[in-house]
């Protein structure tokens, strides 16, 4: 743990790129909503998805030199493998970011028919739904208004997507650093990244996420708590950037140093 704190401060210029993207996503969703059309859509999503796949491969060729720490002569010089990293990782990252999106429709899709099957329909329209979530006392009046059955039905709807998700990016953990240690194949990585995490290592994978869920989960209710607080908000905007960087960096450097350099020289595979 502490050496993924000493890589994190030694190469915070990981972040850099994560808010510099994070900036220009946003100004790009703003401005994009205004376009009007199915051909102004189609290619709004097209040119998203190219800028995120742009990141993807930039921003791992980073994390993988960070993780690695291969002791450049300054950290900062680090920023070099973004662009390198578009160039050799762009293709592969268009395509794992593309399985990654078909992956969850289909385990959505799946928990949907289930949820609706097993629970059923709660009986709320979504013109309704998107209204009681403009602010909090939209929401208890709208929470008021719902039947006892409705309220059991949505926690239940609630704890079903809450699960399904979570177990989805648990099982999708090592799907990144696996394109970027083993293969630029995004089909070959998932298949090497999903026999990872559930290798003799399950366990120790699994506290690992368990960690960074309930990390990620205090900071939400925290960041929840200051949204109205200008100067609060700004510190915990800071803090989640942080994190972000740390999680990535550590799930890299947990990544080589458990499945990389053990099979070095190595022809087989000892965690399968």
């Amino acid at each position: 743990m502490k050496k993924v704190f000493d890589l994190t401060n030694k190469y915070i210029i990981v972040a850099t790129p994560l808010i510099l993207f994070s900036l220009i996503i946003s100004i790009y969703m703003a401005a994009s909503v205004r376009g009007k059309g199915l051909l102004g859509v189609l290619f709004s999503v097209f040119l998203l998805y190219m800028m995120c796949s742009a990141f993807t491969a930039g921003w791992g060729k980073m994390l993988k030199s960070a993780a690695t720490d291969k002791e450049p002569a300054e950290p900062n010089s680090i920023i070099k493998d973004f662009t390198s990293g578009v160039g050799e990782y762009f293709l592969p990252s268009c395509g794992l970011i593309l399985i990654a999106f078909i992956f969850n429709v289909i385990i959505l899709t799946v928990t949907y028919f289930l949820g609706m099957h097993f629970i059923g329909d709660i009986g709320i329209s979504a013109d309704s739904l998107s209204k009681a979530m403009t602010d909090s006392v939209a929401i208890k009046a709208f929470l008021l208004s719902l039947s006892k059955e409705q309220l059991l039905k949505l926690n239940m709807w609630n704890l079903l997507i809450l699960t399904v998700v979570s177990v989805t990016y648990f099982v999708l953990l090592f799907y990144f650093p696996a394109l970027f240690f083993e293969t630029k194949n995004p089909l070959k990585a998932l298949w090497l990244s999903v026999r990872k995490i559930f290798s003799k290592k399950f366990f120790l994978n699994l506290g690992i996420y368990l960690l960074i869920f309930t990390a990620n989960f205090f900071i939400s209710i925290f960041s929840a708590l200051f949204a109205g607080n200008v100067i609060m908000n700004f510190i915990m905007t800071l803090i989640n950037f942080y994190f972000i960087s740390l999680v990535a960096i550590g799930i890299f450097y947990y990544y080589n140093e458990t499945f990389i350099k053990p099979k070095l020289g190595t022809t087989v595979d000892t965690y399968i």
